[in-house]
């Protein structure tokens, strides 16, 4: 697809994904462009990979659709901008509210999904963009945002798409958590998913494998721009646990909204750490329960 130009800024567009980006300047991509689309290839990459999250959680695994909840269904798009790393400050970041760009040629009022990647990343070799595309699915569901949960699933779902069933994986102290521990974990971020989340997938997956489904095809033969494979193998651990706690979530946040006496989810009711046993619990039930079928 031919980018189409605003000014210095750049649109390469797949489906309702957009990535927005910049030729010339501080925030420029780099130019290389091995398949002579007219597109740099890291470009291409991210929008690719993101469109690949995309189809393994909500069509191969069954996630929710960020686009079909009650807080995003008005968006019409999904808008990534790469942005220079100094920026950033970070490889990556996702928004939990819609934004309204006014972007030239959209209706008046058009709301978009948007996340934000550096232009340090190769989407080939770096899973960003599915990374932040997961924050999405979390944010869609629920209003909790406490990092232990939010960045601990997100470091989970990298494997989707990368090699291995599952991440580095300790030895949960207890289970269900006593006190101590769970504080614990309640201090973590990304490394709440070796110390947490990964042992509890591998305690309820033994198998470790993203099931056949009719999308699963076309994920397997999507290439990034070098040729090499985007989905690396078909092993993901937890998969379906992860995305029963979602679930779960989305109703515990109600619970813990009206027992809390929050009166809009503010950015401090949405990190609180009093929101923290009510994730736990919420765990704990999916815990129970798939432990119960086995």
């Amino acid at each position: 697809m031919t980018p189409a130009a605003a000014g210095d800024q750049q649109v390469h567009r797949e489906g309702n994904i957009r990535v927005y980006y910049h030729t010339s300047g501080e925030h420029a991509v780099e130019p290389a462009d091995t398949n002579r689309n007219g597109i740099p290839d890291q470009v291409e990459d991210v929008a690719t990979q993101t469109v690949a999250a995309r189809i393994l959680f909500v069509e191969v695994l069954g996630f929710p659709d960020p686009f079909q909840t009650e807080r995003f269904r008005a968006a019409s798009f999904l808008d990534i901008h790469l942005r220079h790393r100094d920026t950033l400050r970070m490889n990556g970041a996702a928004y939990d509210e819609l934004q309204r760009f006014n972007r030239e040629g959209d209706p008046k009022g058009t709301l978009s999904l948007c996340f934000n990647v550096a232009t340090s990343v190769k989407a080939s070799l770096n899973p960003t963009p599915a990374h932040e595309y997961f924050h999405l699915i979390q944010y869609g569901v629920t209003y909790f945002k406490n990092r232990w949960f939010t960045e601990g699933t997100a470091r989970w779902s990298e494997r989707g798409l990368e090699a291995g069933a599952l991440g580095p994986a300790g030895t949960l102290p207890s289970w269900p958590l006593r006190e101590e521990e769970a504080a614990g974990v309640f201090t973590m971020a990304y490394d709440a998913s070796g110390h947490f989340w990964n042992p509890l997938a591998a305690r309820l997956d033994r198998r470790g494998g993203i099931p056949e489904a009719p999308a699963l095809a076309r994920l397997q033969a999507m290439t990034y721009a070098d040729g090499s494979p985007v989905l690396k193998d078909l092993e993901l651990t937890g998969w379906e646990f992860v995305r029963e706690v979602l679930h779960e979530l989305g109703r515990w946040d109600d619970t813990a909204f009206r027992e809390l006496g929050y009166e809009r989810w503010s950015e401090a009711n949405q990190m609180s750490p009093k929101n923290n046993p009510y994730i736990l619990r919420a765990v704990r039930e999916v815990v129970e329960r798939l432990e119960s079928k086995r």
